[in-house]
């Protein structure tokens, strides 16, 4: 006879209810093992904590007299490390646990209104207090918080199971439950549309879990046999040496239950594979079908197996699986311990029992290789009752000794549990806190709780609570997010080398874990433990989960430890197009000063992420003297876009570098002087750069202002290069003051130079001749005024090196050339030819001064010929090019060429007067628009107000547009100027 038959020889229409419910149980048994292994990640994931480290970097150097001045800009690394999240509860599992739960109860239902007597009236009490325990009042339903709302719900179904009952009989089952489900289909609509709470059925899931408890231990004490009974059934096939046989399995399955039952209550825990107590429910839930049918003379005075005590018994089924796959959806580990203890400890007690029952009453049958599994449930000596009873009582043995009051502890906790998710769901904090501390309360160290109110309390900064949290959470069921935030705390507390021990510990625990090898590396990395950090992170380099963080932590290390890694090799054997690793390796490869050959794109979509962000600062640090205009114009209007204003700060201020050595020094100055203006952070920096490019373009007076301003903020060496710019404006006295302002509170090679340049600014004239060249170079620049002539020509005799004489005429001619002087100019420089030089730098700067006095004398012959002989052009000479090149084409009539160039000339670099007044001469030939010469000498001189040649362009413009009082209020400026300049 096959196995199935009993639901095969159904009829017609009781079969296919057969079918439907037992879909209904598969998909609930699918739906605990779909979240079987879920654990914490269920409600938790990882999330990905940053901390953002600044490197400065030298991105360009010039000289400045005796002084090598450098420039920095601010290259980013990322640091990455694992958070565990808060708690998000799995609100689609517990609504299938409401839904097995209802339909459940809707099929009790119906089977409770087909049995008799007082049977039906015991049955029908047991679902009145179901009814009862999911509280509708609370659900707010028309706006009424009463019990009648209660009374109205339940009365439709006991009305309706009592008509089914004893008014109409002879329904049939599948009309019945079709007309109950219809109720409980109206009910969820009244409930969805017209309750007043939200999420009214998240609340009913939750009114629901002491009904879905308590059937769950019910269901699992029911099935506890089975497994033996089924080893009955396969001996019973055999026919040979069945006492044997089954001593022999049972022996083996027993000894695996009560083991693992030992490593539940802790007695034991051996390097041992337990069984999965799961598979054993669901193992037992499928055997028990076919126990039922076995057991039908065990209760067949209340109601028969086919059909109502096999779809009854599968509708209780449904709900043990869909309550046991919501505990694990929803990690709830209090509630999931009752499970776990009663699924085990009923199968160690009732499997004990039901091998004496089975050895009391069929010993003599298995002996003779008898068939029992018939004659399973007609004992002859040990009724089946006794069996029930004594195994209940070595089951509740277990319980008693495990401390029974901690189950209902337990219970109690898992509903606070899910009290705390329910009232989060809601945003009030205060509810969930307050129901996640009774929580912790009742279920000592369960680890929902605990670490809920653990990562509240971190973020409150009250980290000594969070601690003993953390450690209550990691107590007896720790998971990975547990353990990783527990070392999270210490590192917010800058405790690393506590973090670094609880990060271990939770290594240990888990066996080795990604996330805790990269947290631990990136702990090392903060304490400067580079050996181990580099061990962890290459750990965590094996993990999917972990490789990007990983990777993005071993390139931040090498770059803040400035360690000589080849930035493409790396990034070729990482192989990956992370944004966060792309960042740090081209931060390696600039504070290491290698190149860096690796195709990136720094572009993206319009939304810029720290990643990305990032990437794009430190790719133009590190290319801001290539990367071409497009592209800073792009990446200027992504930092300018509001979806980006928490990176646009610190973008704009690398994009000024780049648009300061493309040439563009007033867009470069602008975007600063515009971020000085909105930041409260960073002004000191802003000021400090835009100092160190005032002193390159040579206007000393305007670097003093803004090093001034940068000092108030202590910022890197901002008094420093103030003593410098005031000593290159020819402030003596107020230099003298800010070189002893240096020297006394700076150290080392900075207070030497302070010296030294304190006893230049104040030694006598008649000392001079006694000092070396360095220090005569020195007094030559900032002692010699160019009214001294004189005495010039006598320091000039005095040097012995070739090199320092030529710079020291050099630098003469230079002021001679910016006081508008050019005759003297001329005649000064030409006494550097025939000098044999040593400097390439310093022959390569005598070059370029040349060509730019032929350009003021608008010899274009010379001009050609002199860049024909091969005089290189760096970036920073790029506009000098630009000049040449127009000029040229202006004197050979190529008008789209000089135009095209001095459109960029007349508003780039206002500092290259001769470049701003060749636009402005050009345009006024050229350009209807009669103003437009004046206005490029107007706005070039709001920006570089020292300068002699442009204020006497302008004047010279002033007067030509008939503006005769700006030409008078210039002339007075201009006066001052010139008078400046004899002192």
């Amino acid at each position: 006879m096959r196995v199935d038959l009993f639901w095969r020889s159904w009829v017609t229409t009781y079969r296919r209810l057969w079918y439907v419910i037992a879909g209904v149980l598969l998909a609930s048994v699918a739906f605990l093992w779909l979240h079987r292994y879920d654990g914490a990640g269920g409600v938790t994931q990882w999330i990905k904590l940053q901390e953002q480290k600044m490197i400065d970097s030298v991105i360009h150097t010039f000289t400045l007299g005796p002084f090598k001045l450098t420039i920095p800009a601010e290259s980013y690394v990322i640091l990455e490390y694992f958070h565990g999240s808060n708690i998000v509860p799995d609100t689609s599992s517990a609504y299938i646990f409401l839904f097995c739960l209802i339909f459940g109860s809707a099929v009790l239902l119906t089977v409770i209104s087909t049995l008799s007597r007082y049977w039906y009236f015991i049955g029908l009490a047991f679902f009145l207090m179901f009814m009862l325990s999911l509280r509708f009042e609370v659900l707010g339903i028309f706006n009424i918080y009463s019990r009648s709302v209660d009374g109205v719900i339940i009365g439709l179904f006991a009305l309706t199971s009592y008509y089914f009952n004893r008014i109409r009989p002879s329904t049939a089952f599948p009309i019945r439950l079709l007309i109950i489900c219809s109720l409980w289909l109206l009910t969820a609509l009244v409930v969805g549309f017209a309750s007043s709470v939200s999420v009214p059925f998240f609340h009913l899931a939750l009114t629901g879990y002491a009904a879905g408890m308590i059937i769950t231990v019910l269901f699992i004490v029911i099935v506890a046999h089975e497994i033996l009974a089924g080893f009955i059934y396969i001996i019973s096939q055999n026919r040979s040496h069945n006492l044997r046989h089954f001593t022999l399995i049972a022996i083996i399955y027993m000894a695996n239950v009560i083991a693992t039952c030992l490593h539940e209550i802790g007695a034991i825990n051996w390097n041992f594979v337990y069984l999965d107590l799961y598979l054993l429910l669901t193992i037992s839930a499928i055997l028990g079908l076919w126990g039922l049918r076995q057991r039908q003379a065990q209760y067949e005075n209340i109601f028969s197996f086919a059909p109502v005590g096999a779809i009854g018994y599968m509708a209780l089924a449904i709900v043990c699986f869909g309550t046991i796959g919501n505990l694990l959806a929803n990690w709830n580990d209090a509630a999931l311990k009752i499970v776990r203890d009663g699924i085990i400890f009923s199968q160690t007690g009732y499997g004990i029992i039901f091998l004496v029952y089975i050895f009391s009453n069929f010993v003599y049958l298995l002996a003779r290789n008898m068939p029992i599994d018939k004659v399973l449930y007609n004992p002859t000596r040990m009724p089946y009752f006794t069996y029930r009873f004594a195994g209940l009582i070595a089951m509740l043995a277990f319980v008693f000794y495990s401390n029974w009051r901690e189950y209902f502890y337990h219970a109690v906790a898992g509903f606070y549990n899910t009290t705390g998710d329910l009232y989060g769901m809601l945003d009030n904090e205060l509810y969930a806190e307050s129901f996640y501390q009774q929580s912790a309360l009742q279920a000592f160290q369960n680890n929902r709780a605990n670490y809920q109110l653990g990562n509240l309390s971190a973020s409150r900064m009250s980290f000594d609570v969070a601690h003993d949290q953390f450690e209550s959470a990691n107590g007896k069921r720790p998971t990975p997010y547990s353990l990783a935030n527990s070392g999270n705390v210490y590192i917010w507390e800058g405790n690393n080398e506590q973090a670094i021990r609880s990060y271990y510990t939770g290594y240990n625990r888990l066996h080795g874990s990604g996330v805790m090898a990269n947290n631990l590396g990136f702990a090392f990395a903060k304490s400067n433990v580079l050996d181990s950090s580099l061990l962890f992170l290459n750990i965590a380099r094996e993990n999917s989960l972990t490789k990007a963080s990983a990777e993005t932590n071993f390139l931040a290390l090498a770059a803040l430890k400035e360690i000589p890694l080849n930035a493409d090799s790396v990034l070729g054997m990482f192989n990956t197009t992370d944004p966060s690793v792309l960042a740090n390796a081209i931060a390696v490869s600039t504070v290491t000063k290698q190149s860096l050959t690796e195709k990136i794109s720094p572009m993206t979509n319009r939304r810029l992420n720290l990643y990305t962000a990032t990437l794009l600062n430190n790719y133009v640090v590190k290319f801001v003297k290539s990367v071409d205009t497009a592209f800073v114009e792009q990446a200027y209007r992504l930092a300018s876009d509001s979806l980006n204003s928490d990176f646009s700060e610190s973008l704009k201020a690398s994009l000024a570098h780049a648009y300061y050595y493309q040439g563009n020094v007033a867009r470069a100055l602008e975007v600063l002087a515009e971020l000085v203006y909105v930041t409260q952070s960073y002004q000191g920096k802003f000021n400090y750069t835009m100092g160190l490019w005032a002193l390159e373009q040579g206007n000393p007076e305007l670097a003093s202002s803004y090093f001034t301003y940068a000092d108030t903020y202590e910022y890197k060496e901002a008094r420093f290069y103030n003593a410098i710019a005031l000593s290159e404006a020819g402030e003596v006295k107020q230099a003298i003051e800010a070189w002893d302002s240096v020297a006394l509170t700076q150290r080392g090679d900075l207070q030497a130079i302070a010296i030294q340049m304190k006893r230049i600014l104040t030694l006598p004239r008649a000392n001079a001749k006694d000092l070396n060249d360095t220090e005569l170079y020195q007094y030559c620049r900032y002692r010699v005024p160019l009214s001294d002539s004189l005495e010039m020509n006598s320091l000039l005799e005095r040097f012995e090196s070739n090199d320092y004489k030529a710079q020291t005429l050099l630098d003469y001619s230079k002021k001679y050339y910016e006081a508008g002087q050019v005759v003297p100019a001329i005649r000064w420089f030409r006494r550097i030819g025939g000098m044999t030089l040593t400097s390439k730098e310093l022959h390569y700067q005598i070059q370029h001064f040349e060509l730019l006095m032929l350009a003021h004398q608008k010899d274009f012959k010379g001009l050609a010929n002199n860049i024909n002989t091969g005089i290189a052009f760096d970036q920073s000479r790029q506009l000098h090019k630009w000049l040449y090149t127009a000029m040229i084409a202006e004197s050979s009539g190529d008008s789209v060429a000089a135009k095209t160039y001095y459109n960029l000339l007349a508003a780039w670099n206002p500092y290259l007067e001769d470049a701003v007044i060749a636009a402005s001469d050009y345009f006024r030939k050229h350009d209807k628009n009669k103003l437009r010469a004046y206005a490029i000498l107007a706005d070039a001189i709001q920006i570089n107000s020292t300068s002699i040649p442009l204020y006497e362009a302008y004047i010279r413009e002033a007067i030509r547009v008939g503006f005769d009082d700006y030409a008078s209020s210039a002339t007075e400026r201009l006066n001052e100027l010139r008078e400046k300049l004899k002192r």
